[in-house]
């Protein structure tokens, strides 16, 4: 295990941003944790687990002084944004993307297919939860009945290739560590030095005993099975854990620390695609018009079960994908002959477009993104002061290629 949690729990300093890793696992049964493995790192350039409960002054007419507050619902809020990754060393198939992106993309599409290559289509309505874990130095995330709602693939012409997920989840647990020098072991309860520091260990968080030196996990918590805190005492500083008795928890031998979960090694593709690699094709233009950048956009529409009585935040079911999906598209192109002849073209006639944008080598592991029928806006063409003429055709909307295709658009690791 590459932390040491003793060093970190010794350091009097503030937390650093700069650390942060991310694990997403999807969940067997909706909103109850699932303990991520290494394999479900992934390598991330921002992003973040938020939760908030807003609360307002409750309205009495008996004065012009506030009097008291009413807790609205709890709201858990995430996003995660990384390079586009393939290991190129893999066969087509499961393994040239991470676990993690997998899950993510399952959840904003809602079907995937495995076969020679991972594809996912929005032909099956999204219906997954996930964790997701948000660790960093001095503190851990935990977020639960997590799901995508909107996703956006950024394809610049000077720079790398990126996605971001973005969505809700059920609730979200912060933890800390914490340090014991007592024997825990034939119990359930690990008692802290400092009794205040409970307060860092929220009942149904996830946590792991660390010994020797703060870097070797207990027996007690081997990797993958974390413990659930049951009770937090900030008096006495008592934990109780779930699970069997403890046997490897004495901290009267040498010291133990009481940690967030995170998995043993975290692994993840550090492969990212460039833009200097790619091609676009469009149905009506030439294959030698120069695409300057993409963006498209994927919005699920989900209604938020929000509204349940006696549920603080959302309800068992999470949400109903009772809207339709929303796929957007960019595409910035210059100005040049070809365009003139497409732009009259669809000026005077409603005419599909068939797009197909690849990141990568289409010889070998790629990326690829298929929209069948794009029926572009007419886009304004401006002249700039200097330079080429950049043009944006775009799209709020794209579409299925015939009805209950379910195909508007088609996201594939080849």
């Amino acid at each position: 295990m590459a932390k040491n949690f003793a060093a970190i729990y010794a350091d009097a300093g503030d937390s650093k941003a700069i650390e942060q890793k991310f694990f997403v696992k999807e969940e067997v049964t909706k909103g109850l944790f699932v303990a991520p493995a290494g394999t479900d790192h992934l390598i991330h350039t921002g992003g973040s687990l938020r939760f908030a409960q807003p609360r307002t002054t409750s309205p009495h007419k008996t004065g012009r002084h506030h009097n008291n507050v009413i807790p609205e619902k709890t709201v858990t809020e995430w996003n995660i944004e990384s390079s586009i990754n393939i290991d190129t060393g893999e066969a087509a198939g499961a393994t040239e993307l991470d676990l993690a992106v997998s899950t993510l993309y399952k959840s904003l599409m809602g079907k995937r297919t495995i076969s020679s290559g991972v594809i996912f289509t929005s032909e099956d309505a999204p219906s997954i939860s996930m964790t997701i874990i948000e660790n960093g130095d001095k503190w851990g995330k935990q977020a639960v009945g997590c799901f995508v709602n909107e996703g956006t693939i950024e394809m610049p012409g000077d720079g790398r290739p990126t996605h971001s997920f973005s969505g809700n989840g059920k609730t979200l647990y912060k933890v800390g560590i914490g340090k014991s020098t007592s024997d825990a072991n034939a119990g359930n309860i690990i008692t802290l030095d400092v009794p205040a520091e409970a307060k860092r260990f929220p009942v149904n968080s996830q946590v792991m005993i660390v010994g020797t030196a703060g870097v070797i996990r207990s027996a007690d918590t081997p990797d993958g099975s974390p413990r659930k805190v049951t009770a937090s005492n900030s008096t006495t500083g008592a934990i109780t854990v779930d699970g069997a008795v403890l046997a490897d928890a004495d901290g009267s031998a040498a010291d133990i620390y009481l940690c967030y979960y995170e998995p043993e090694t975290p692994t993840a593709i550090d492969n990212p695609l460039s833009g200097l690699v790619g091609s676009l094709a469009v149905d009506n233009l030439p294959n030698r018009d120069c695409m300057r950048s993409a963006s498209i956009s994927i919005n699920n529409n989900h209604e938020l079960v929000d509204y349940c009585y006696g549920k603080d935040g959302l309800g068992d079911v999470l949400f109903v994908a009772g809207d339709r999906v929303t796929v957007g598209l960019d595409l910035e192109i210059n100005w040049n002959d070809e365009l003139l002849e497409w732009w009259n073209t669809h000026r005077a006639t409603i005419t599909a477009d068939d797009i197909d944008l690849i990141a990568g080598d289409a010889t070998s592991r790629h990326y690829k993104l298929d929209l069948p029928r794009v029926i572009f806006n007419i886009p304004e063409v401006a002249n700039p002061e200097t330079g080429s003429i950049p043009v944006t055709l775009s799209t709020e909307n794209a579409l299925q290629s015939a009805l209950d295709a379910a195909d508007e658009l088609t996201i594939s690791y080849l």
